[in-house]
């Protein structure tokens, strides 16, 4: 059915997988789409120490956009694919709340009044609105976790999910031998705009990340269009958990042999 992205969010523990997972109801409610969240085997299966986990009784559901009777009988036509607001999510409507509100969802070509088209231009209207709600969702998803260095530094740290306590790890034991990194945690895909600037503020920057590929690394590359040279893939993929002498021996050897470059 052509070219597609997903929402993804990486929570680094179980307490975050379980604030996360309330996060990806209301984004998929509100972005209309499928989100997935990126648990590892390491936070599935191994015992964790993590804060208590709380929920707020005075949480509501993000339903987003969702139209009642009186806003449907108002309208002349309810055009289920419709771009109202320009940011690619369209209004919805509940089953049985009025009969303008009725639909069909199909799984192949249609226009923006939710009809079966073979129209080239319709088809690719809904294509261009898909990409529009994905730019949406980078501005709704949730943000990086920076760790800074505390000092001017040209080398940075990139990651997501549960590398992030052994990358915390390394960072203070590459302190104490005198090497800084800014550190920053990935912890949704599309990308926001401080994942575009952290890789602009860095010279050269390690990502580590626990799959043979350097998925992470790819999706880096292919979303921002940062330079490819600067970025030092640290890559982990035994089946055990990474640890912080993996991370901080990849990243002083690398950092020694630029400095003796």
């Amino acid at each position: 059915h052509g070219d597609t992205r997903h929402v993804l969010l990486f929570p680094a523990s179980p307490d975050e997988c379980f604030s996360l997972a309330v996060k990806a109801f209301d984004l998929a409610e509100r972005l209309q789409t499928p989100v997935i969240v990126m648990s590892d085997l390491d936070i599935g299966m191994n015992d964790w120490v993590c804060p208590k986990l709380e929920w707020d009784d005075e949480y509501k559901p993000d339903r987003g956009k969702v139209l009642d009777a009186d806003a449907l009988e108002k309208l002349p036509q309810f055009l289920r694919y419709h771009d109202q607001d320009g940011d690619g999510i369209c209004y919805r409507t509940y089953p049985g709340v009025h009969p303008k509100g009725g639909y069909f969802t199909r799984g192949s070509g249609h226009n923006e009044a939710a009809r079966y088209t073979e129209k080239a231009d319709e088809y690719q209207q809904v294509m261009d609105r898909l990409l529009r709600k994905f730019e949406t969702a980078a501005a709704l998803v949730p943000e990086s976790v920076l760790l800074a260095a505390g000092q001017s530094t040209t080398w940075g740290v990139i990651s997501i999910g549960s590398c992030d306590g052994a990358i915390r790890e390394a960072i203070e034991l590459l302190r104490d031998k005198g090497v800084h990194a800014d550190y920053l945690r990935v912890r949704a895909f599309p990308f926001g705009d401080e994942v575009r600037a952290f890789l602009d503020n860095h010279e050269r920057i390690f990502v580590v990340e626990q799959n043979r590929d350097a998925q992470l690394k790819s999706l880096l590359t292919l979303e921002t269009g940062v330079v490819k040279d600067r970025l030092i893939s640290i890559l982990h993929y035994s089946g055990l958990p990474l640890d912080s002498p993996t991370v901080y021996t990849a990243i002083y050897e690398q950092i020694k042999q630029s400095a003796a470059a």
